[in-house]
């Protein structure tokens, strides 16, 4: 069965919160996928076999099939053993405290299990039905605005600026966000070099880790380490599946396309 990964626009009614929604599905390699970080919490919803996790301990165990997956600062290592078939709700830094109700602190680094029941039927569902329901699951939960103080710094990062913010206000950020502004800063940077690769003017790590902000090869090596506990060329010779697509090293590797606008 072949591999299919799209990208999906939200509803208007959910654009504050969530950046994207995204869906894997088809027999994905047996063999370890390392998940790269990019800042954004995410609704993960099985409708095919959950994958298997690996633990401290390096021992595997099912996900649940529908978790809540908070912001990630270390080494996730998913492994598949059957067909897969995965929507997942990207929300946006600081947009899934609304969602969720409770600080994102307590989800960072944890794969949290949700009610199974937005899961059930959705294999026997179509495309455009599988989303809907995922958006008014999503909709319904959805409780006030973003704190506006909390983009504001978010969107400073992005754009590689340096935000001015209290201790009080980086305790609001670690609370809303999941991780310090320092350490989102850090992650933004390491997944941009996963961008800059996608882009034909970038062919090479180092040349991709200049281009973000990096000052060389060893120390994007350290923080290949850090996030993904593996080196630049053993991330590039695993083979396509979850991983390649969630973070393309060419442009070729994703195929976006705009979700149904229809409200309900």
């Amino acid at each position: 069965m072949a591999q299919r990964y799209a990208e999906f626009v939200p509803r208007s009614d959910l654009a504050a919160h969530v950046h994207r929604l995204w869906l894997f599905e088809g027999s994905d390699s047996d063999e370890d996928q390392r998940i790269v970080p990019d800042g954004r919490p995410e609704l993960i919803v099985h409708y095919g076999r959950p994958y298997l996790e690996a633990g401290s301990d390096g021992d595997f165990t099912r996900q649940a099939p529908v978790v809540f997956a908070g912001q990630l600062t270390r080494p996730l290592v998913l492994r598949s053993d059957g067909p897969a078939g995965v929507i997942g709700v990207r929300f946006r830094p600081a947009g899934a405290l609304a969602y969720l109700g409770r600080p994102l602190s307590d989800f960072t680094d944890r794969r949290v299990p949700l009610d199974p029941d937005l899961a059930e039927g959705l294999a026997g569902l179509g495309e455009a039905d599988r989303l809907t329901r995922i958006q008014d699951h999503v909709a319904a939960r959805l409780a006030g605005p973003p704190d506006p103080d909390i983009e504001a710094i978010v969107e400073a990062l992005a754009d590689k600026r340096t935000p001015p913010a209290s201790r009080d206000l980086q305790r609001r950020f670690a609370r809303q966000v999941g991780v310090p502004p320092r350490k989102l800063a850090a992650i933004l940077r390491f997944r941009r070099v996963f961008d800059a690769l996608s882009e034909a003017a970038s062919g090479t790590w180092t040349e991709a880790a200049h281009a973000v902000g990096y000052f060389d090869h060893p120390q994007l090596v350290r923080d290949f380490r850090r996030f993904l506990g593996c080196t630049p060329g053993q991330f590039l010779r695993q083979r396509a599946g979850l991983s390649a697509s969630l973070a393309p090293t060419t442009s070729k590797a994703v195929v976006s396309i705009q979700a149904s606008r229809a409200e309900t």
